[in-house]
């Protein structure tokens, strides 16, 4: 048996929910469940359009009602103890980006949270080497470029390596820290390379598909220096060049693409009044995630994008999300580029 365990810190509040959903909970099912959507994206650079190839890939490694799962994944250690919304409203500080947290809050829904600096461990298990490698790269993937919990991908539930067995990532070069971009860029390609090692087949040059794919020609991966050392307060000033950015730089139809339900009301919708209320009630998760990142002393906002075809499988709505709306705001924050291409979001 291949085993591993990581320290791991929230470097933004988490905000994660159990069985009852009042209750927080760090949750290793839904932590597995997050490590499998990395999976996808990772090994997407060698399955393109055969998604049954990927989905029994994935099957294979983290199993399904089909198949026994060969990894094992448990939540150990956890330090810090829970908040509660009437002591302290995290949120607050972050409206824009955060702002169903507080109406989950005001309705009772969500009255627990796990504060920034909250610290847990979490233990991986696999009897094959490979897929051990495997669910490494994708764990790395999920603390690296993504995070955990409601809003991760608006800033919540970042992370970063703090302890454990970190020599075995570095092992398959994978840094728990950077100390340059080069050492963020080259730590995705071999989370990209680990991901297909198993699986017999070589790269592809992949175009988009109807699931993120992290890979050059269907992905951007970039950074935003924030001016600060302090993740929430990084959050609050791209909170504020987002929000300009929607309001001022463009109009409300280019804001479909930052995902759905979206109420649009007003000025500016007159072109789009046909499909106000489906946009109102259909549902597409944001192909762009916001995060945080250490680059040497320096705290960052990772900004990573997904093109994915088609949009949304409504025609009209796939019509009318506009993907050069990315590119543009790659542009206005003068973003850092890390991995993949603007050429993505034209």
């Amino acid at each position: 048996m291949y085993s591993a365990q990581f320290k791991l810190e929230a470097l933004t509040p988490i905000f994660m929910r159990g069985a009852d959903q009042s209750k927080a909970e760090i949750r290793a099912s839904s932590i597995k469940g997050l490590m499998r959507w990395w999976f996808r994206a990772l090994a997407g650079s060698y399955f393109g359009d055969d998604v049954e190839g990927l989905r029994g890939a994935e099957e294979y490694v983290f199993g399904s009602t089909k198949r026994r799962s060969k990894v094992v994944v448990e939540i150990a250690e956890i330090k810090g103890g829970l908040r509660s919304f009437d002591e302290q409203k995290p949120a607050d500080q972050l409206r824009y980006l955060w702002f169903s947290v507080n109406l989950l809050a005001r309705k009772g829904e969500m009255k627990f949270y796990y504060p920034s600096g909250t610290k847990f461990t979490i233990v991986v298990k696999s009897s094959d080497e490979e897929s051990f490698n495997i669910v490494l790269a994708s764990l790395w993937a999920l603390v690296s470029l993504g995070g955990m919990g409601f809003r991760n991908r608006r800033g919540a539930g970042s992370l970063k390596f703090s302890g454990g067995d970190l020599g075995l990532l570095e092992e398959l070069s994978l840094k728990h820290r950077f100390s340059k971009v080069e050492d963020f860029r080259n730590s995705i390609l071999s989370a990209i390379k680990i991901a297909g090692s198993k699986f017999g087949r070589g790269l592809k040059n992949v175009q988009p598909q109807p699931y993120p794919i992290l890979s050059e020609n269907t992905s951007s991966v970039s950074l935003w220096d924030a001016r600060t050392s302090n993740p929430i307060q990084a959050l609050r000033n791209f909170q504020g060049r987002y929000q300009r950015f929607r309001k001022s730089e463009i109009n409300k139809r280019d804001r479909i693409i930052f995902g759905l339900p979206m109420d649009l009301r007003g000025r500016g919708t007159r072109e789009i009044q046909d499909v106000l209320e489906v946009i109102k009630n259909e549902r597409r998760g944001s192909p762009m995630h916001i995060g945080i990142t250490h680059i040497g002393s320096r705290v960052y906002v990772r900004i990573v994008k997904f093109r994915t075809e088609p949009f949304h499988p409504d025609g009209d709505l796939n019509n009318l999300a506009s993907w050069r709306t990315l590119g543009r705001l790659n542009a206005s924050m003068r973003e850092i580029s890390v991995f993949g291409s603007l050429e993505v979001f034209k």
